[in-house]
């Protein structure tokens, strides 16, 4: 990374390439620690942040609960299948405007918007998951009389652990862009919005600034999201 920051600043400095276009690492780490000063980069993660863990709450709860029902009655997943391959398959860049119809451009839309995304990734995950329970452990069970509630509850959910928090890293992260791209496309005072007015200024070095305040973001919530899933590791060793 020092490598790669050492060349890009001298291809800047020497304009072997323009400035205007490819920034100056000198020049965008400044405008990132002033943004950090001043306090536009919190307030601006904050309101995104916000949007960001209500929609991973409500994605996580929709697409847990429609894992178990499909997961405890095997016909509702034949039926709802296809419907939820096919919903899945919808681009979510051409849903927002949808979303801005339907729930006008506060922080419900940036909400759904997330949840677009969260819910088909963490149920993805939680229905493979579910299926990767060992067969032999299932046989054993049902041959010592075990209810199926108890093979649910002591079998199949710590056989899934792993994908279920491997859906949810994967869904906060990809929360965190769905709603950045909510705020990119309608506006508001996130993240987003910062990508979005840095680039219709033409200030690349702006734009830099702010993707590495998003980069920041990300890393963090998937650091937690990791040190969440080492202590529920041990719940089910």
């Amino acid at each position: 990374m020092v490598v790669w920051f050492l060349v890009w600043e001298l291809t800047a400095r020497t304009e072997a390439l323009p400035p205007a276009f490819i920034g100056q690492p000198s020049v965008f780490l400044q405008t990132f620690f002033a943004e950090v000063a001043d306090g536009t980069f919190l307030k601006a993660t904050a309101i995104t942040l916000n949007a960001v863990v209500i929609a991973f709450v409500i994605g996580s709860l929709l697409a847990l609960l429609t894992a178990l029902a499909m997961s405890v009655f095997p016909m509702l997943e034949k039926l709802l299948s296809p419907i939820i391959d096919a919903l899945n398959a919808l681009p979510r860049v051409a849903l927002i405007p949808l979303f801005i119809l339907w729930f006008g451009l506060g922080v419900t839309q940036k909400v759904a918007s997330g949840v677009s995304i969260m819910y088909f990734i963490l149920l993805s995950y939680t229905m493979a998951g579910a299926k990767s329970t060992d067969p032999d452990h299932l046989l054993l069970a049902r041959s010592l009389g075990i209810s199926r509630a108890d093979i649910f509850r002591k079998i199949v959910i710590p056989s899934a652990v792993p994908a279920i928090f491997a859906g949810l890293r994967l869904g906060m992260i990809y929360t965190v862009l769905g709603v950045i791209t909510a705020e990119l496309i309608a506006g508001g005072k996130g993240i987003g919005t910062l990508v979005s007015y840095y680039s219709n200024t033409f200030d690349p070095n702006g734009v830099f600034a702010t993707l590495i305040m998003l980069v920041i973001i990300t890393s963090t919530l998937a650091a937690i999201m990791t040190r969440i899933e080492k202590h529920f590791g041990k719940w089910r060793t």
